[in-house]
């Protein structure tokens, strides 16, 4: 009875584990740009009580195949990148042309806008197809919508690592972390 007991518990441990890595893919940063366009000191200075208004970028496709919500998923990784950076963020939904008039009326003092160059949703670990994302952030003073500072991304998944721990469908916002944040850090400092 002893030994049974030890035997399932051991495997909800298991299952358990493998259920929390399952859906995550590890990345491997195929490029980043560090940031260019706009000086620093074009970027008015923010306090630590300056709103970010993240632009959500649209859903995303790869050929006939669609990815529903995933600009949402995106753009809330980028918004939870801008708050580890110690900022305030906000979501914007709808066009970047109207974003800065969005932004103001809604007391924030940057834009930030991600636009999505590349999104590719594979089962990495059964099929050795990465995940891919490539993606750029503009950032740019909600009064001055033509002073951007941006930064490029582009990761896949770790075909390896993705063998033994993608058992399940990782989403390529999987990819935006470690790197990611630190980049979006960078961006972000310019502007302090």
């Amino acid at each position: 009875m002893e030994v049974q007991v030890n035997y399932l518990g051991k495997s909800v441990l298991v299952l358990s584990c493998v259920g929390l890595i399952s859906c995550s893919a590890v990345p491997v940063v195929t490029q980043q740009t560090p940031p260019t366009g706009a000086t620093s000191q074009a970027i008015p200075s923010a306090t630590t009580k300056s709103l970010v208004c993240v632009v959500h970028p649209g859903d995303q496709a790869h050929g006939q195949e669609r990815f529903p919500g995933s600009g949402a998923e995106i753009g809330q990784r980028v918004e939870k990148a801008v708050q580890q950076a110690g900022w305030q963020a906000v979501a914007i939904l709808g066009e970047a042309a109207q974003s800065a008039a969005e932004c103001t009326r809604r007391g924030g003092t940057h834009v930030l806008e991600t636009r999505v160059a590349h999104c590719e949703d594979n089962l990495t670990g059964w099929s050795g197809n990465p995940d891919r994302i490539e993606l750029q952030l503009r950032l740019s003073p909600a009064s001055q919508p033509a002073q951007v500072r941006q930064v490029s991304y582009e990761a896949r998944s770790n075909l390896v690592a993705s063998a033994f721990v993608e058992w399940g469908n990782a989403k390529p916002v999987s990819l935006l972390k470690g790197d990611f944040d630190l980049l979006v850090k960078r961006l972000l400092s310019d502007a302090r």
